[in-house]
């Protein structure tokens, strides 16, 4: 017995140092990855309110194209022509919340045509937050963020010195999740080069940076390179992006987007590799032979105004600035996107138009105006609206503002009741469509914010509602246009800030003035809150309820202001929660009030996300309960199941109207290039 104990003795003897050598070894790498996951709370600023220099080079390279390339916003540039461009640009940033906030681009110079912008969507990807939740606004989920650990596994390899390496990758492939390595400080946690490699929105990319080395520099970038390549229906675009930050040289404000090149070789912080230099020279040499022998005038012409204004205007984004100083800036969308068009079971396919414009006095003022414009091949209706406001105090969200459009098509029974009566036996009332007013209002509102928790908003409203089908109403000599005139005001309650729910109350009364005779008064509340967990999930509720205290006699028309058909539909960054995407559009019209609950949960990996293959391309999912009390229906519920990706978004619906079975119904949205 003492010869076995001794036996056993020794065996342990001889694994416990290795054995202790592997839990200090899991030890360190577990203290390593905590120090990275903490080094950005342990930074005494954080990277807010940060300006800097930035020098970009870029070079696209043609592999294959075709036509379909025109059509992509910010590509039209390179969709003929040469197959190889470059360029240089030198702004200055200014950061808030991690992000971008403004940008000057006081250079530009390069071979793209008129300087224009192409492939702009790599731009996000020259300002990664490593430390942050996401590490390009609110996309791409960092392996280096402590709430998505779970997300990632790891493998820790510490080097020579004071380094560590970090490998990583992710559990599940997702276009939310990205891999790569990083080469740590060990004593620190800071990052000292970083690798990523992802594929997101049709742009397959490697990101090399090296981060800063001090304070909150440390936190961004000091410079990053941009390895990518873009498939999309044969076309086969190759990008090379460096970026250097922290430039020395500051320009002045007065040099905004020149295309000085002699003052960009004055800047430019690295030599030009070889490969740009030989463009460059082809494409002076070629820019001196144009000048030197024209091509024929009709060519000219036809090339000015058919490519590079037309085709230009049709297939891009139009955009740009005016004013002395840049302080107006306007943007056109295509008139050939196929972000304009989406369907709905009740409207079918739809087509939307926006031009949108502004202009700055100050930094706490500006004024802007749009022009939102829906079309609906179902209901033969086009649909508008022009909202103009002048902020006069944006700190405290001082605003004025009028919105003039066209709403609704309403129902308003008892106005059709009063003609159907008329003692005129020999109409046939029911083949005329009497049921439907058309409307026109023009609305106008003031807001302030009296503290953080405090909002008012006074207004007043303006309707014409015009009978569809006059023929009717003529016949019974009734009118055929029906005026309506009310003051309103909202007070708005957040509790805990703009973070929190945000409460409201709302009252409109209806008054006699000139034409306008509808007299009423309508209550309405709501309450709505978006929390927002970590690694994009968030939860949104809302409840509402409305209703009338009183109304005219002979002619009124029950329109809530917080309930109602969207009458021009957005994508999925629109929000579609707190809509109802299966009910019929009369039953916003018919009850002396209504009682709403709305709830949406949204997550990047959810249902369909972990199925292989399919799941790798789902970007975010989102499962819909909504629930509406109004006269008739106690309840109407909707279950529903969306989901996005980078070609499109589309949500599944379920309706039961008073416990019964009411139908399924989808809606869908094109999502190509939302963000090129």
């Amino acid at each position: 017995m003492k010869i076995r104990a001794s036996i056993v003795f020794s065996c342990v003897l001889l694994l416990l140092p290795n054995s202790l050598t592997a839990v200090a070894k899991a030890s360190t790498d577990s203290l390593t990855l905590q120090r990275v996951l903490a080094y950005k709370q342990g930074m005494p600023t954080t990277a807010d309110n940060t300006h800097t220099n930035i020098y970009i080079r870029y070079y696209f390279k043609t592999e294959k194209r075709n036509f379909t390339l025109m059509a992509i916003p910010s590509m039209y540039a390179i969709s003929r022509g040469r197959k190889e461009y470059a360029g240089e640009s030198y702004n200055t940033i200014y950061i808030k919340d991690n992000t971008v906030k403004t940008a000057v681009r006081h250079l530009n110079t390069g071979t793209i045509p008129k300087h224009k912008n192409t492939m702009t969507t790599l731009n996000r990807y020259l300002l990664p937050d490593i430390y942050g939740v996401t590490i390009i606004d609110n996309q791409l989920l960092s392996p280096f963020n402590r709430h998505n650990v779970k997300l990632y596994r790891y493998n820790i390899t510490n080097l020579t010195g004071n380094r560590t390496e970090i490998v990583f990758r992710p559990r599940r492939y997702n276009t939310q999740l990205v891999s790569g390595s990083a080469i740590v400080e060990r004593s620190t946690g800071r990052i000292i080069k970083i690798n990523l490699n992802g594929e997101y929105d049709m742009v397959n990319f490697h990101i090399k940076a090296e981060m800063g080395k001090k304070g909150v520099r440390s936190l961004l970038p000091k410079t990053c390179d941009i390895e990518a390549s873009f498939h999309f229906v044969g076309n086969k675009i190759k990008a090379s992006v460096h970026s250097v930050y922290d430039n020395p040289i500051f320009m002045p404000d007065s040099i905004v987007d020149s295309h000085d090149e002699r003052m960009m070789a004055k800047v430019r912080p690295t030599p030009l590799p070889y490969a740009i230099k030989e463009l460059y020279a082809k494409y002076d040499s070629a820019r001196h032979k144009a000048d030197t022998a024209r091509l024929k005038k009709e060519d000219n012409m036809w090339k000015k105004i058919f490519w590079d204004s037309f085709g230009d205007y049709v297939v891009n984004r139009t955009k740009g600035n005016f004013g002395t100083n840049r302080q107006g800036a306007f943007r056109i969308s295509p008139i050939l996107n196929p972000l304009s068009l989406g369907y709905s079971g009740r409207r079918g396919i739809t087509y939307k138009f926006k031009v949108n414009g502004s202009y700055r006095f100050s930094m706490n003022s500006d004024i802007s105006i749009a022009f939102n414009a829906g079309y609906s091949f179902k209901q033969h209706q086009l649909y508008f609206k022009v909202p103009i406001t002048f902020n006069y105090d944006k700190k405290k969200n001082g605003y004025i503002g009028i919105e003039i459009g066209n709403g609704n098509r309403i129902t308003n029974s008892s106005i059709v009741d009063q003609v159907k009566n008329e003692s005129l036996d020999s109409i046939d009332w029911n083949k005329m469509n009497l049921d439907y007013f058309k409307d026109f209002y023009v609305k106008f509102i003031t807001n302030y914010d009296i503290s953080d928790k405090w909002s008012i908003q006074p207004g007043l409203i303006f309707h014409r509602r015009s009978a569809v089908d006059k023929t009717g109403f003529q016949i019974a000599g009734r009118p055929v246009s029906y005026y309506s005139l009310a003051p309103s005001v909202q007070l708005q309650f957040r509790p805990s800030g703009w973070s929190g729910p945000i409460i409201t109350a709302d009252y409109e009364r209806g008054i006699h003035a000139g034409k306008a005779n509808m007299e009423y008064e309508r209550f309405e509340f709501d309450v709505s809150w978006k929390k927002q967990f970590y690694s994009l999930r968030s939860l949104s509720l809302r409840f509402g309820n409305g209703f009338y205290t009183s109304r005219s006699k002979n002619s009124y028309f029950l329109d809530y202001a917080n309930f109602r058909d969207e009458n021009i539909p957005g994508g999925w960054n629109d929000d579609w929660t707190g809509e109802f995407q299966l009910l019929n559009r009369n039953w916003y019209n018919v009850s002396e009030y209504y009682v709403r609950t709305n709830a949406t949960y949204e997550s990047p990996l959810m249902l369909f996300s972990r199925i292989p293959y399919i799941g790798k391309l789902i970007e975010m999912e989102r499962i819909y309960v909504n629930m509406l009390f109004v006269e008739h229906l106690h309840p109407y519920v909707e279950y529903g199941y969306g989901f996005t990706n980078r070609f499109f978004s589309m949500g599944v619906f379920m309706a039961t109207s008073n416990k019964k079975f009411e139908g399924v119904g989808c809606r869908f949205g094109f999502e190509l290039f939302r963000d090129w």
